[in-house]
C-alpha cells in the first residue's frame, strides 16, 4: 500500500508576497480526510501560524517531512529541495529567461514540477488561476493612477476618490469604494476634456473578467470597436458614463496582405499578421492589456505605433495598464514591472525615453506583476478552493510518477512539466531553453 504524502505549505520568498496557496480552512479540510499538513512559518503571510496550528497542522521553520510542496511563486533555484513534488507557478513554461534556471535545477535534483498555469480542462481553458483578482486590483489601481495623472494636468476626475487596491481592507471594502466612485460619476460626471471616457481591453480570459466585474459595478457601457469612431462623432455619449471595449482577435489583428482574418491561419502562420490596434488606440483614454502573448505572435502595441499616433492631433491615450506584465511583449513599451510603492512610469514618445512616476507628457504605464497579493485574504481563499481537491488527490495516492498514475486527474498529469530528471513529453519544447 502506498504511503500518503504529507502536504507542505511553502514560505513565499518574495518579500511582497502575502498570499497562501492553501488557507487554514482548507488545511483543516485536508486533515479531516487523513492528510497531514506541514506549514513553513512565514510572518508576512496573511494567515498566522496560530491559525494553522488550530487546524491540526504542524508549523515548522523549514520543510521537514512534507513530500508535496505547495506554493505560489517560484522559489530561488538554489533553495529547491531534491526529490520533492512542487505545485507552483514556475513562470518558465514560455522559456522565460529569468526562470529557466529553475527548470534546470528541478531536472538535476529529480524534482516533479506541476505548474498551475497548465492545469486546464478538455477545451484548454485554465482551471487554476488568480486572474480574476489581478483584473480587479489592476483596473482599480489603474483608474486611481489615471485620476492622479489628470489632476497633475489640472483636469479633475472622479477617479481620485479611488484608493489603490492594497489600501482597502478586503474585496467587499474595495467594491464599496468602487460603488461610491460610481455614485460620484453619476452625480457630477466626468470632465468634458476627457469625455467620452473609453477603456480598451485586450484579452477575454479571467483577468479581463475581473476588469469587467469592476466596470460593471461602475455601470460602464460596452461599445463595439467598429462603432467607436462613429460613437465619438455622434455626440450621443454622456459624461456620466464610462465606456469600454473588449477587443476580439479579429479586431486586434490583421493580415499583412490585406486578406480576411482566419484564426486557424494565424495560429499556424503568425508571421503573416500584424497588430490592428493602431486603428483604435488614439481614441482610448486607457488601454488594459489582459491577454496572453508569447514571442511567436506579433506585438499588439509597438514603440513605432505609439510614436506615430502620439504625433497626431486628437491623441487621447494617457495610460496603459499592462496587467499581463510581459516585458517588451504584447506592449513593447512595457520596459519593466512596477511595485506598490512605485506603481508607474511614463514613456515619452517624442524623446523615446522613460521617467518614473506619472508625468504630464507621455504614456503612463502601470505594470505590477503580483496584483492579487493586494487583496491577499480574498485571493488566497479563492485560489485555495480551486486547488484543494487536486492537492488531496496527489497526497492521497502518494504517487511520484504523476504522469503515469491514471487514477490522478488528467489535468494534473498534463500539467506535470518535470518528472524523473527530465521534461515530460508535453514540454519537450523547452529543451532549447535549458541546453
Amino acid at each position: 500500500m502506498r504511503r500518503q504524502f504529507t502536504v507542505g505549505i511553502l514560505k513565499e520568498e518574495n518579500e511582497r508576497e502575502r498570499r497562501a496557496p492553501l488557507t487554514p480552512a482548507d488545511a483543516a479540510w485536508l486533515i479531516e480526510r487523513g492528510i497531514k499538513v506541514e506549514v513553513v512559518s512565514d510572518p508576512k503571510r496573511i494567515f498566522t501560524d496560530a491559525q494553522y496550528r488550530k487546524t491540526g497542522a504542524t508549523v515548522v521553520k523549514k520543510v521537514n517531512r512534507a513530500d508535496l510542496l505547495v506554493g505560489i511563486k517560484a522559489p530561488d533555484p538554489q533553495n529547491v529541495i531534491a526529490g520533492k513534488i512542487y505545485m507552483i507557478f514556475s513562470h518558465a513554461i514560455k522559456g522565460q529567461k529569468d526562470n529557466i534556471h529553475l527548470l534546470k535545477e528541478m531536472i538535476r535534483k529529480n524534482v516533479t514540477l506541476i505548474d498551475y498555469e497548465k492545469i486546464k480542462d478538455n477545451r484548454g481553458k485554465r482551471i487554476v488561476y488568480f486572474g480574476r483578482y489581478a483584473g480587479i486590483c489592476g483596473i482599480v489601481d489603474s483608474l486611481h493612477i489615471y485620476g492622479k495623472k489628470m489632476r497633475s494636468k489640472k483636469v479633475p476626475t472622479p477617479f481620485t476618490s479611488l484608493k489603490p487596491s492594497w489600501k482597502y481592507a478586503d474585496l467587499e471594502d474595495l467594491k464599496n469604494g468602487v460603488s461610491k466612485t460610481a455614485e460620484l460619476i453619476d452625480r457630477k460626471g466626468i470632465n468634458k476634456k476627457v469625455s467620452p471616457f473609453i477603456i480598451g481591453i485586450m484579452g477575454r480570459g479571467n483577468v479581463s473578467s475581473g476588469v469587467q466585474e469592476v466596470l460593471g459595478l461602475m455601470n460602464a457601457v460596452e461599445i463595439h470597436p467598429r462603432d467607436m469612431k462613429r460613437f465619438i462623432k455622434s455626440k450621443n455619449h454622456k459624461n456620466t458614463e464610462i465606456y469600454y471595449i473588449v477587443f476580439y482577435r479579429e479586431e486586434k489583428i490583421r493580415s499583412k496582405a490585406g486578406k480576411k482574418f482566419y484564426f486557424e491561419e494565424y495560429l499556424e502562420y503568425p508571421g503573416k499578421f500584424e497588430s490592428n490596434m493602431d486603428k483604435y488606440l488614439a481614441q482610448l483614454n486607457m488601454l488594459v492589456n489582459a491577454g496572453y502573448w508569447d514571442k511567436h505572435y506579433p506585438r499588439m502595441i509597438t514603440r513605432r505605433m505609439i510614436r506615430d499616433l502620439y504625433a497626431q492631433k486628437g491623441f487621447r491615450l494617457e495610460l496603459i495598464s499592462d496587467i499581463s506584465c510581459d516585458i517588451e511583449g504584447a506592449v513593447e513599451i512595457t520596459s519593466k514591472t512596477t511595485t506598490q510603492k512605485k506603481p508607474s512610469y511614463t514613456y515619452e514618445p517624442v524623446k523615446d525615453r522613460y521617467k518614473d512616476g506619472c508625468q504630464k507628457k507621455g504614456i503612463t504605464i502601470f505594470a505590477i506583476d503580483n496584483l492579487p497579493t493586494e487583496l491577499p485574504a480574498d485571493s488566497s481563499a479563492y485560489f485555495s478552493d480551486l486547488i484543494r481537491e487536486y492537492v488531496y488527490q496527489i497526497a492521497a495516492h502518494g504517487a511520484r510518477n504523476v504522469t503515469e498514475h491514471i487514477a490522478l486527474p488528467r489535468e494534473i498529469r498534463m500539467a506535470t512539466v518535470v518528472q524523473d530528471c527530465s521534461l515530460t513529453d508535453e514540454y519537450k519544447y523547452l529543451k532549447e531553453y535549458i541546453i
